[in-house]
C-alpha cells in the first residue's frame, strides 16, 4: 500500500500518471494513491524529482509504442477507407496515371530495386537542397549529395557498400519529390514514401561491414547521426503533409536517439558516462562528451572529430527545438523535459553560423544548464541561426507552460493562493522581459543582403531567401510567444484595467508587425515555408480579426483607420497561406479553418 506523506505536495511535485491525466495527487510514495487504484498504463508511479522514476528511454519506448498504436488504427489504409458497418470505400479522384505510377514503385520496391536514374536523382536534390537548412539538415550536405550523384544505380542496388544508409537517401528523395514543381517528379511520392517509412524502421541495423575507408565503430556513430537525421525529416514530411499523429512519432524517436546517446550533455562540466546507451547497443568505441583531442592526433582525424561534434551538437538542438515548438502548439507532454533535473541540458548553444565554415568550440570549453541559464537571462554570445531558431521554440513552449500552469490552478486553486500569485507573477515577468529583450535583439530580415545564384547545386540552399525565411520563423515564433503571455496576463485576476489596455494594444501591435514581415521575404512568391508556420499563422490573425471586429462595433459600423492597416495584414497572411496550401497540406488545412471561423464571426 502507499505510504502517505505528512507534507502537504508542492507545486509541480505531481507524479507523471496524474500530471497527464490531470488529476490531484497526493504524492504518496512508492505510489501515490491515483496510481494505487489504477491498473493498465497507470501502474508506474513515478516522480521527476525525486529520482524514483524509470529511466526516460523506457519512457520513450512505451510512448512509441502507443503512437504506432494510435497511428495503425487512425492512418492505416484500411482504416481510413472503411466504414463502420465494413463497407470498403475507393478514391474516384485518384488519375488512371498516379495508379499506374505507384504500382510500378510499389513492384520496384518489392524486387528490393534500388535504382533511381541519374537524371531524376539530380531533379530530386535540386528539389531538396535550396529547402535543406529550412527542414533541419545538420549533416554535411555537400558529401551526401556527392555521394548520391556519383553512385551507379547498381552501387545503389547494392546497399552494403554504400556509405550513406538508404533510409536517408529514400527520405531525401521524398522530400524532394514532394517539393518539386513538376508533375513528372510529384508523381513518384508515394513510392518514394512507401520506401521510406519501410527503410527507416532498420536504419539502426544497417550492415556496417565493407564501408571502405571508415571503421566499423565510426561508421555506427555516424549511423545514429543518420537515424536522428532521417526522423528529424520523415516529421518534418509528416507534419507538412497534415499528418501531425505520424510526424510526432518520428520526434519522440528523434528525441530518444538523441538522449540515448546523451547528446544533451555534450561538453558538461560534470562527469559523463563515456558511452551512451546507444554506443553500447551499437557496439561502437569511445563516444565521449566533450573529450579534448591528443596533440599527438593526426589533423585530419581532429577535423573529423570536431566536424562530428559540431554535427552532434546542431542535432540535437534540431530535435530539442522540433519538439518543443509542436509540443506547445498541440500541447502534448513533451518528450523532453528539460526543466527537470535529468533532462537538463549541458550542451553548448550551436555555433554554426548559417552555412559558413563551422566555428570550433575551444577544446576547454565546457557548459553546463544551458536553457536555464538562458531562461535567468545570462548573457550569452549564442547568435548563429539555429541557436536562435531553437531559443525561440524554447520561449514558446515556456509561454504555453505557463498558460497550462495557471489554467490547472484555476480548476485546482492552490490551498495559499498569495504565494502561488507572487511564483506565477515573478516567474511571468522574468518570461515577458526575456521574451521582449529577445525580440528586440534579433537580425532584421530586411538586414540579409540580396546574394547572386550559386553556381554549385551544393550551396544553393545559402541563398538569401532561405536565410529570409528563417528569420520569419524565429521572428513569427517570439512573436506568437509574447502574444500568448500578453493574453494570459488580459485573462489573469493580478491585472488592472489600464494593464488590460496597455496589453491588449502591445498584443495587436505584435501580431501586426509579425504578418508585415511576411512582404519582406516576399511571401507572394514563396512556394515552401517551415510547417509550423501553417499553426502560427491562425493564431496572428485571429488576433487580428479579433481587433478589426472590435473597432468596428466600437465605432458603430463606421471604420477606424486602424481597421484598414489591420486588414491588409490579414489579407497578407491568407494570401501567403493560400499560395502555400497546394504543396501543404496542413497549411490548406488550416486556411479553410481559418476562413471558417471569420465566416461565423
Amino acid at each position: 500500500m502507499s505510504e502517505n506523506t505528512s507534507q502537504r505536495m508542492p507545486r509541480g511535485g505531481a507524479c507523471a500518471n496524474c500530471r497527464h491525466r490531470r488529476m490531484k495527487c497526493d504524492g504518496a510514495v512508492p505510489r501515490c494513491s491515483n496510481c494505487e487504484r489504477s491498473t493498465g498504463r497507470f501502474r508506474a508511479c513515478e516522480y521527476f524529482d525525486r529520482g524514483t522514476s524509470e529511466s526516460q528511454i523506457e519512457d520513450l519506448t512505451q510512448e512509441i509504442a502507443e503512437l504506432e498504436s494510435q497511428i495503425q488504427g487512425r492512418e492505416s489504409p484500411n482504416a481510413a477507407q472503411r466504414t463502420d458497418n465494413g463497407v470498403f470505400l475507393h478514391d474516384p479522384y485518384v488519375t488512371p496515371a498516379t495508379t499506374q505510377v505507384q504500382s510500378v514503385w510499389a513492384s520496384t520496391s518489392a524486387q528490393k530495386s534500388e535504382e533511381v536514374p541519374l537524371q531524376l536523382r539530380q531533379n530530386l536534390l535540386s528539389a531538396f537542397i535550396p529547402y535543406a537548412k529550412d527542414l533541419g539538415f545538420f549533416l554535411d550536405l555537400t558529401k551526401i549529395c556527392t555521394i548520391i550523384l556519383s553512385t551507379s544505380s547498381q552501387g545503389i542496388r547494392h546497399v552494403e557498400t554504400l556509405p550513406v544508409t538508404p533510409a536517408l537517401i529514400h527520405i531525401i528523395f521524398l522530400l524532394g519529390s514532394h517539393l518539386s514543381t513538376s508533375s513528372q517528379i510529384t508523381a513518384f511520392e508515394p513510392g518514394f514514401l512507401s520506401r521510406a517509412t519501410e527503410s527507416v524502421s532498420h536504419i539502426l541495423s544497417f550492415p556496417t561491414t565493407n564501408i571502405p575507408g571508415m571503421t566499423t565503430p565510426d561508421y555506427s556513430q555516424q549511423k545514429v547521426l543518420e537515424a536522428i537525421q532521417s526522423h528529424v525529416l520523415l516529421a518534418q514530411y509528416f507534419f507538412l503533409t497534415g499528418r501531425k499523429l505520424k510526424g510526432k512519432y518520428s520526434v519522440t524517436i528523434a528525441v530518444s536517439l538523441v538522449l540515448g546517446t546523451r547528446m544533451h550533455c555534450i561538453r558538461s562540466e560534470e562527469v559523463v558516462p563515456s558511452q551512451g546507451l546507444m554506443q553500447i547497443a551499437l557496439g561502437a568505441g569511445n563516444y565521449t562528451s566533450g573529450i579534448s583531442l591528443s596533440g599527438h592526433e593526426a589533423p585530419q582525424t581532429q577535423f573529423q572529430s570536431e566536424k562530428e561534434e559540431n554535427q552532434r551538437i546542431n542535432a540535437f538542438w534540431i530535435v530539442l527545438a522540433l519538439n518543443s515548438r509542436w509540443t506547445a502548439i498541440d500541447g502534448h507532454v513533451s518528450s523532453l523535459p528539460y526543466w527537470t533535473a535529468r533532462m537538463r541540458v549541458d550542451t553548448p548553444w550551436p555555433c554554426l553560423i548559417w552555412h559558413e565554415r563551422q566555428m570550433n568550440l575551444n577544446p576547454a570549453t565546457r557548459s553546463s544548464s544551458t536553457i536555464q541559464r538562458f531562461l535567468a537571462s545570462s548573457p550569452d554570445d549564442a547568435h548563429s541561426m539555429l541557436a536562435l531558431h531553437a531559443k525561440a521554440c524554447i520561449l514558446l513552449e515556456q509561454a504555453f507552460e505557463l498558460t497550462k500552469r495557471y489554467e490547472w490552478n484555476q480548476s485546482t486553486p492552490d490551498p495559499d493562493p498569495t504565494s502561488f500569485a507572487r511564483k506565477f507573477l515573478s516567474i511571468f515577468n522574468n518570461l515577458m522581459k526575456l521574451t521582449t529583450r529577445f525580440i528586440s535583439q534579433l537580425p532584421s530580415i530586411s538586414s540579409i543582403q540580396d546574394s547572386s545564384p550559386s553556381d554549385s547545386v551544393y550551396t544553393q540552399s545559402s541563398n538569401s531567401d532561405s536565410k529570409k525565411r528563417t528569420l520569419l520563423v524565429i521572428h513569427t515564433l517570439a512573436r506568437v510567444a509574447i502574444i500568448r503571455l500578453y493574453i494570459l496576463f488580459e485573462n489573469t485576476s493580478y491585472s488592472s484595467s489600464d494593464e488590460r489596455v496597455k496589453t491588449h494594444r502591445l498584443r495587436v501591435e505584435a501580431a501586426n508587425e509579425s504578418a508585415k514581415m511576411i512582404d519582406l521575404v516576399d511571401g507572394r512568391g514563396m512556394v515552401f515555408i517551415d510547417s509550423i508556420m501553417a499553426m502560427l499563422w491562425p493564431i496572428i490573425t485571429h488576433v487580428l480579426s479579433t481587433e478589426i471586429h472590435r473597432l468596428g462595433q466600437r465605432r458603430g459600423g463606421q471604420q477606424d483607420s486602424r481597421s484598414f492597416v489591420y486588414q491588409k495584414s490579414y489579407d497578407l497572411i491568407v494570401r501567403t497561406m493560400s499560395g502555400l496550401a497546394s504543396s501543404s497540406p496542413l497549411m490548406n488545412e488550416q486556411l479553410m479553418k481559418m476562413q471558417e471561423l471569420s465566416r461565423s464571426e
